[in-house]
C-alpha cells in the first residue's frame, strides 16, 4: 500500500512558502502555517509526516515550536534557518531536529533530504490495535483472527486511522488524504464508507473500533 505523505509547511515568508507549496504540492500533501502557533495547531489537528520548520517565526520560535512537537511525537522535523553558527545547529539536532538546511537553500537538495526522512520514517507495513490486525502487503485485516474483507479505499481509511489510533480526524482530513481531493461540505461518499467500515469490523469484532466524536470527526478507539 503506498499514500501520498503529509508535509507540514511553518515558514512565515510568503515567497518561500509560495514557492515550496508550488515544488512539493507535485509530490506531497502540503499543509502550511504562517506562525509557531499556528503551525502547532496545525500539527495537533492533522496526521503529518513530516515538518518544514522555520526558525525565525512570529508568536512562537521555531525553537519552541520543536520542542512542543517533541513532547508529543517523532515525527520528523526539517528546519530551514539563515543561521550559520555550528553550535546553535548542534543544539537543534540534539534537541531533537532531524535534520536541517541553511537559506537560501537548492530545492534538489531539499526534496533529497525530505525523501530520506520519509523513508527513514516510513510506517510499518503491519500495524496493530488490539485484536485489530492489518497488513499493508498482504491487504489483510483481521480482528481476533477473523478476517475482514476490504475494499481499497475503506481499508486505506483504516490505515490511516490504525496510524493514529486515538487521535480525531475531521472528516476532511480524511477526505481529503485518503481520496486526494477536496471535500465538500454535503458530500456522502466518505460517510457511506465509513458506515461500511464499521459495519464489517462490527460483523468481527466485541467492541466498536471506529468511532464518532460528535461534532469534532471520528477516531479508532
Amino acid at each position: 500500500m503506498s499514500a501520498i505523505a503529509t508535509l507540514l509547511l511553518i515558514e512565515d515568508n510568503p515567497d518561500i512558502q509560495a514557492l515550496l507549496q508550488t515544488v512539493l504540492a507535485a509530490q506531497y500533501t502540503v499543509l502550511a502555517a504562517t506562525d509557531g502557533p499556528s503551525g502547532l495547531r496545525r500539527f495537533g489537528e492533522s496526521a503529518v509526516d513530516l515538518v518544514l520548520l522555520d526558525l525565525m517565526l512570529p508568536g512562537i520560535t521555531g525553537e519552541s515550536v520543536l520542542k512542543q512537537i517533541r513532547q508529543q511525537a517523532d515525527t520528523p522535523v526539517l528546519v530551514l534557518t539563515a543561521l550559520q553558527d555550528k553550535a546553535h545547529i548542534v543544539a537543534l539536532l540534539n534537541a531533537g531536529a532531524n535534520d536541517y538546511l541553511t537559506k537560501p537553500f537548492d530545492l534538489d537538495e531539499l526534496q533529497a533530504r525530505i525523501r530520506v526522512q520519509l523513508r527513514t520514517q516510513a510506517p510499518p507495513t503491519t500495524l496493530a490495535v488490539g485484536e485489530l490486525q492489518l497488513d499493508a502487503v498482504t491487504h489483510a485485516v483481521t480482528v481476533g483472527g477473523r478476517a475482514v474483507d476490504l475494499p481499497k479505499k475503506e481499508f486505506a481509511l483504516l490505515a490511516l486511522l490504525m496510524r493514529h489510533p486515538h487521535q480525531v480526524f475531521e472528516k476532511a482530513q480524511l477526505y481529503q488524504q485518503v481520496w486526494q481531493a477536496p471535500y465538500l461540505d454535503g458530500e456522502n461518499t466518505l460517510n457511506v464508507h465509513l458506515s461500511h467500515l464499521r459495519a464489517r469490523l462490527n460483523a468481527v469484532a466485541d467492541q466498536q473500533y471506529v468511532t464518532t466524536v460528535w461534532g469534532i470527526g471520528v477516531r479508532l478507539l
